[in-house]
């Protein structure tokens, strides 16, 4: 199999703001490759999200059917930039890619997202030099009531965030919140990893999670961007299948 690369294709319930990691797509071989996250006993897949209003995708009406193509799929093509755009180069430029870039890449930096749009793609949990990590947005900041006004300069002179297990939460019990300089709760991991990320925090295995962007003047899901990672010495193979069961096999 030649390299392997995936994103997670997440749908948000317009209602609650909850987010689902309802099917995987996935790059190999030269073909494309979509499935949804039915075999999967994990939360916030796609099973619970049909139980809270989603609908399969039109272009995907087969649940358990295991979708290829050598192109990217229509659905998924129109949520990239045209290249024929006059400011294509423009886009490219503050993506940090150019114009060699896969539409893999093109959808990982700008999240495939459109406007007034429910679905997303995101970064999946991957292993590489032995450490398991990722990178997200952080959920829910546009919530926080105590956020200060100069949060920004303050992530900028402080550069440091940590998470924190919220057990107690009303909504996940694997909730977990990500505070930072001075104190301040800015928001959470999304809900779609939490699952897997709480068995790991539990048993107190050491992680680190570094702020890679900020801009406070886009839109709120995009205000702050962070890396997580940790050791895979220490992790159960359980753990890992409990957030994807593809996971050893995009690996």
């Amino acid at each position: 199999m030649g390299k392997h690369k995936s994103l997670w294709v997440v749908w948000q319930n317009e209602e609650t703001r909850l987010n689902y990691h309802i099917g995987t797509l996935s790059f190999y071989d030269n073909k494309y490759e979509f499935r949804y996250t039915w075999e999967s006993k994990g939360k916030q897949k796609v099973k619970e999200a049909l139980e809270n209003g989603y609908m399969l995708h039109p272009a995907f009406p087969d649940l358990e059917k295991i979708y290829t193509s050598t192109e990217l799929f229509p659905a998924f093509d129109r949520r990239l930039p045209s290249e024929i755009r006059p400011d294509f180069t423009q886009i490219l430029e503050e993506l940090k890619l150019d114009r060699n870039a896969s539409k893999m890449e093109l959808l990982e930096r700008t999240r495939g997202k459109t406007a007034n749009d429910t679905y997303s793609f995101e970064q999946p949990l991957k292993v590489e030099d032995n450490k398991l990590m990722t990178t997200f947005y952080i959920n829910g900041m546009r919530h926080q009531k105590d956020l200060p006004h100069n949060w920004a300069d303050i992530l900028r002179t402080t550069n440091r965030v940590y998470l924190k297990l919220e057990p107690e939460n009303p909504v996940d019990k694997n909730a977990i919140a990500i505070y930072g300089g001075l104190g301040s709760k800015l928001g959470y991991v999304p809900r779609f990893y939490a699952t897997g990320l709480a068995a790991i925090l539990s048993r107190n295995i050491q992680t680190t999670v570094k702020i890679n962007y900020i801009n406070e003047h886009a839109t709120p899901d995009w205000w702050v961007q962070v890396s997580f990672e940790c050791s895979m010495d220490d992790i159960l193979p359980e753990e890992i299948r409990e957030i994807d069961p593809l996971f050893e096999e995009a690996v």
